[in-house]
């Protein structure tokens, strides 16, 4: 996130695109064919705008809390990702100190805590990343490696898990079971997708059980109760519109 900060911060220096265009626009009067006017909105400081944007961000993703969080919780959540970010900055190859041996050790332990992997493990497999020269990632460190690849910056997934827990567990679905649950959630959020869904083995897995088809023949049909054809006459007279 912090690349995309230093990009907003950099449209103050170097303008981008877009507002090289309204910048045109307004000296000449004219945008796309379409002749401008002098409206009554007030007129925005564009510096001042990024600057307030780039604030904003810092304060909430750089610190993890919401804007009226006390300044002593957002110090410590701003020290605690310093930190973070200082550990992770130690798998990058390009910030090796080769001269020292044990370069990393304490990060990578710290970053292992923090992010709840095997700290020996993940050791063993640090030292043997670093002995490659970063050309080859052992075995024992792609845990740690993924755990960091998967950080989200934001909350914006749990939000939308919530709102897709609410879709599945509804008053007439409320029996569901954690599991069954959990299961529908993580299809739902990561896929994959119907189209990718092979459903060939689970039918065998169906039918080998003794189980019926649903096109089997050798059951009782279906009896309808005298509910269901109550509307037929409304039906035909559909039928004959």
């Amino acid at each position: 996130m912090t690349t995309y900060v230093k990009r907003i911060e950099s449209l103050n220096r170097y303008p981008g695109q877009h507002a090289v265009d309204a910048s045109q626009a307004e000296e000449v009067m004219e945008f796309k064919g379409e002749e401008l006017r002098v409206g009554r909105s007030p007129i925005i400081d564009s510096a001042q705008f990024i600057r307030a944007v780039e604030d904003n961000m810092k304060e909430r993703l750089f610190t993890t809390t919401a804007n009226r969080a006390q300044v002593s919780v957002a110090a410590n959540r701003k020290e605690a990702y310093n930190s973070l970010i200082n550990q992770m900055a130690v798998l990058n190859p390009d910030n090796w100190d080769h001269d020292n041996p044990r370069f990393g050790d304490n990060e990578v332990r710290a970053l292992c805590d923090v992010l709840h992997v095997n700290q020996q493990e993940a050791h063993l497999g640090f030292t043997e990343y670093k002995a490659s020269g970063g050309r080859n990632i052992p075995n024992k460190m792609k845990k740690l490696l993924m755990a960091v690849d998967t950080l989200s910056p934001s909350n914006a997934d749990c939000e939308r898990g919530f709102s897709t827990m609410n879709n599945i567990i509804t008053e007439y679905r409320s029996k569901l079971t954690t599991t069954n649950a959990a299961n529908l959630l993580f299809i739902s959020s990561v896929g994959p997708p119907c189209r990718q869904w092979d459903p060939l083995p689970y039918v065998k897995t169906w039918l080998g059980k003794g189980r019926r088809a649903a096109h089997s023949t050798s059951c009782m049909a279906c009896r309808y109760t005298e509910e269901e054809s109550y509307f037929s006459p409304l039906w035909k007279m559909w039928k004959s519109v």
